[in-house]
């Protein structure tokens, strides 16, 4: 566990421009939209958001590796004796604090400014968490996609797989949300009105942990078995 939480705080710390982009515009967002606020102001502020910490949690995982396979260090950092199941841990570590921190700073944005209207705010912090979980989930599966792919074809199989449900469902189709906990918090966020959550959130949530080991575990198996002393094309 060490090796793989230093492997994650190596991440982060390579990606603190991006980061800090990312803060700022939340901060500068949520600035706004403290200016003469409504509560349809503060929904698109919490949704939008949301979805921006979702989509950013997957794009910072796929080009992650071959950074790494251009830069050697990859190979800097297997050569201690880092196994490569480790290594993969390390990156998707690594993506999860970053969303962790993301979905902290939006919740409390959130919090903020529902106070300042009178708005309850109960249901803010779970909504949080399950996001916080659904980034995971969306990391993993583009991690996976990104061991094997180039980072272009990795983003186009990653979207692919976790957006599914929207595609079905345009065909009259309604996968179990168990099986696609991502497209589900994506639904809920959508509809959220600050109410407090069902037993169902709770259930998406666990999804997404299982499905964040499950493509991990695939990810690793298949990365075991590549070359990683040159880039992916």
């Amino acid at each position: 566990m060490k090796a793989i939480a230093l492997i994650g705080a190596n991440f982060v710390r390579g990606q603190w421009i991006v980061l800090t982009i990312m803060l700022a515009y939340i901060l500068g967002f949520a600035g706004v939209v403290s200016i003469h606020e409504q509560r349809s102001e503060l929904l698109f502020f919490l949704r939008m958001e949301a979805l921006y910490v979702l989509g950013f949690g997957m794009l910072i995982a796929i080009p992650a590796i071959q950074s790494e396979r251009k830069s050697r260090r990859i190979l800097a950092v297997l050569s201690k004796g880092i196994h490569r199941w480790q290594y993969l841990g390390g990156l998707l570590f690594g993506c999860v604090m970053i969303a962790g921190l993301l979905c902290l700073l939006v919740g409390v944005a959130t919090v903020l400014l529902a106070r300042q209207i009178a708005i309850p705010s109960t249901g803010v912090a779970p909504l949080m968490l399950v996001l916080f979980l659904a980034c995971s989930a969306a990391s993993a599966v583009a991690l996976f996609c990104s061991v094997f792919l180039h980072p272009f074809l990795a983003l186009g199989a990653a979207s692919l797989i976790l957006l599914t449900p929207f595609l079905l469902q345009a065909k009259g189709l309604h996968p179990p949300s168990a099986l696609f906990p991502v497209s589900a918090v994506i639904g809920i966020i959508q509809e959220f009105t600050f109410q407090s959550p069902g037993r169902g959130l709770w259930q998406i949530g666990a999804a997404a942990v299982v499905q964040t080991v499950l493509f991990w575990i695939a990810a690793s198996v298949i990365f075991s078995r590549r070359d990683v002393t040159v880039t992916s094309e």
